[in-house]
């Protein structure tokens, strides 16, 4: 099938557009690999399309495969994953699909629809691969404009990010209108989800109730939009269109891997789910992956500064402390340390037990913790070593509140005593 555009001056324009955005915040090189969310609808058939073009006419050589996930919640969508499907052919694109079973239409329907996407992303993810998913302009305005309602935080005002771990989002430079237009020059096949019309999710309403109220009389609103958020996301310091990461930050080992925040008084728990199932990918790779009803658990048990542990997959297990997540191999091999006495137990016992360790080269700790001190005059004390070290002496330079501490390993222990007696349960990695 050959595609002609019947408008080329605006078709190249809007590639030269895109071809540039993607090179300017460096979303992908030319010879990647990119997994393309495709629902079938517009914009995201809009997205695998230019993707293609990138290919045929500039010099590209992408690995494209298109993911659809067919969320089993309505009458034709296996419909639908067999037209996604045949353009996938067509465009010379590998093809995958998920069903997704249990999702009630009825019960937080967007929330865990979105979740149970991300796992699925997540988990099909091979490599170096980057998620591609089509959220443009418009998109970002109205999640904007949503959590303007929901929320008083300020960081929520700054839009979707056009960077977010694996995920990345070309479109971030054009409008709905534009892309329709694009849609329309090439004659692209789509299909319209009749869900859009629902006003039942918050989403719909804004976009087809609440922003056509004020769109035609303020013509300009997506333009100063851009702009305005701009200009607050550049003093908060996270451009709107060069936000590369969520709040939290994510440290990889052999074993296990933590996830924290850098801020203080954290409210925005954007993008953690998606560091969470990078972290259970990256601890069990043949694994099912987590179930999105456990990462929402696990973001609520954060917001309510409860510890866990939670069972996750088999063999992970999370543990919580405040705005940070130890997921850990339940099979990680161990050395108990027995203290009589849990009130005498002091720093400098362990600070000797890691000096100990360290000078072992047959074994390496396998775990990197770190314990947010909320108030620093509650606690000075540094080690010069640490569960990891590369995570602790950046933090020291960015002078956070940051400190290698015990609290979480403490908290293990006292669950596991019943006698009064503190044991210590050490993860390590022997290097042989």
């Amino acid at each position: 099938m050959q595609f002609q555009s019947s408008n080329p001056q605006y078709t190249q324009r809007f590639m030269r557009q895109f071809a540039f955005f993607v090179e300017k915040f460096s979303l992908f090189g030319p010879n990647e690999s990119l997994v393309i969310g495709v629902s079938g609808g517009i914009d995201s058939m809009a997205m695998a399309f230019c993707l293609y073009l990138l290919n045929k006419s500039f010099g590209y050589s992408l690995r494209l495969k298109i993911m659809h996930i067919n969320h089993n919640s309505r009458m034709g969508q296996d419909k639908e994953e067999e037209f996604v499907q045949a353009f996938a052919q067509t465009i010379g694109a590998e093809f995958k699909s998920k069903k997704l079973e249990g999702l009630n239409p009825h019960k937080n329907f967007e929330y865990r629809a979105r979740l149970l996407r991300y796992e699925a992303f997540y988990a099909d993810l091979d490599g170096e691969e980057k998620i591609v998913l089509a959220h443009h302009i418009d998109d970002s305005f109205e999640w904007t404009l949503l959590q303007s309602l929901r929320s008083s935080n300020i960081e929520g005002l700054v839009g979707i990010p056009l960077l977010n771990g694996k995920v990345i989002r070309p479109f971030m430079c054009v409008t709905k209108a534009q892309i329709g237009k694009f849609v329309q020059a090439f004659d692209l096949p789509f299909i319209e989800d009749p869900t859009n019309e629902s006003l039942k999710y918050e989403r719909n309403y804004i976009r087809n109730e609440v922003i056509p109220a004020f769109s035609d009389r303020y013509k300009q609103y997506l333009k100063h939009y851009v702009y305005r958020h701009n200009e607050i996301s550049r003093r908060l310091g996270m451009h709107l269109l060069d936000r590369n990461r969520s709040y939290f930050e994510i440290v990889k080992g052999s074993q296990s891997v933590l996830i924290y925040s850098l801020s203080v008084n954290q409210k925005d728990y954007s993008g953690l789910e998606q560091l969470i199932l990078e972290g259970v990918k990256h601890l069990n790779p043949q694994g099912r992956g987590v179930l999105s009803l456990q990462i929402s658990k696990m973001i609520e048990a954060l917001e309510n500064h409860k510890k866990g542990p939670l069972a996750l997959t088999k063999g992970i297990m999370a543990y919580l402390d405040y705005h940070q997540i130890l997921l850990t191999k339940a099979v990680a091999p161990k050395l108990e340390l027995y203290f009589s006495n849990y009130k005498t137990f002091s720093y400098d016992e362990f600070y000797d037990f890691l000096q100990y360790i360290f000078k072992d080269k047959n074994f390496q700790l396998s775990f990197p913790y770190l314990f947010l001190v909320q108030n620093p005059k509650l606690d000075i004390r540094t080690f010069d070593t640490s569960f990891h070290k590369d995570t602790v002496l950046k933090l020291k330079a960015q002078k956070s509140y940051y400190y290698p501490a015990l609290k979480l390993l403490r908290e293990w222990s006292k669950k596991k005593n019943r006698h009064k007696v503190l044991r210590l349960n050490v993860l390590l990695h022997h290097n042989n």
